[in-house]
């Protein structure tokens, strides 16, 4: 094998960050990038929840991933994606594969989510004090303050003032829980 037709098939092999973009049910943009390492489960979870892949593998991609954030793999298998600005979404899709460009500017159709207890998770209220928050009450979240702090709906009241919260924007992503003090309230004046 000569020297050219080596390094050519080590650069095939090689992983590339992966960058992962889809609308949600509402239409808003949402993209991030994993890195190589995180390539192959991230491609899995785009698949999972209707969404694309993209591998960064010519510089016109990479010169994106600074601009986004980093995803988050969850052991469901799917992925937290959060919201970009439509500019930057229409920079990345550009780069699908031409069939898949369309495709990528559709809204996703939400799953129909219902809590253990039988509750829509759809919002029905906006508490405007953390005593009036109830099953359906909307708030706001985050795994990390650093990523920003995303709607959830609360599915469930738990004992010791433990919220059990569903991503309002993320249907597909488990519940999960968080204490009374772990979470903020909207201003008031908000319409759903």
């Amino acid at each position: 094998m000569s020297m050219s037709a080596s390094t050519a098939t080590a650069r095939a092999s090689l992983a590339y960050p992966v960058i992962i973009l889809g609308r949600d049910d509402s239409g808003k943009a949402h993209a991030s990038f994993f890195p190589a390492t995180d390539a192959q489960p991230a491609s899995r979870a785009a698949s999972l929840m209707g969404m694309f892949s993209l591998k960064a593998d010519s510089d016109a991609v990479r010169s994106l991933l600074p601009k986004l954030p980093k995803g988050k793999l969850f052991d469901s298998g799917k992925a937290f994606v959060p919201f970009v600005k439509q500019d930057l979404y229409k920079q990345i899709a550009a780069h699908l594969p031409e069939a898949d460009r369309a495709k990528a500017e559709t809204v996703r159709a939400a799953p129909a989510d219902v809590s253990q207890q039988g509750h829509a998770a759809t919002p029905s209220n906006v508490p405007d004090d953390w005593s009036k928050i109830l099953v359906g009450s909307l708030v706001l979240a985050t795994d990390d303050p650093l990523e920003g702090w995303f709607e959830a709906t609360v599915v469930e009241l738990k004992p010791d003032n433990v919220l059990r919260l569903q991503w309002r924007h993320y249907l597909d992503l488990p519940p999960f829980n968080r204490k009374l003090e772990d979470v903020a309230l909207l201003h008031p004046s908000i319409k759903l």
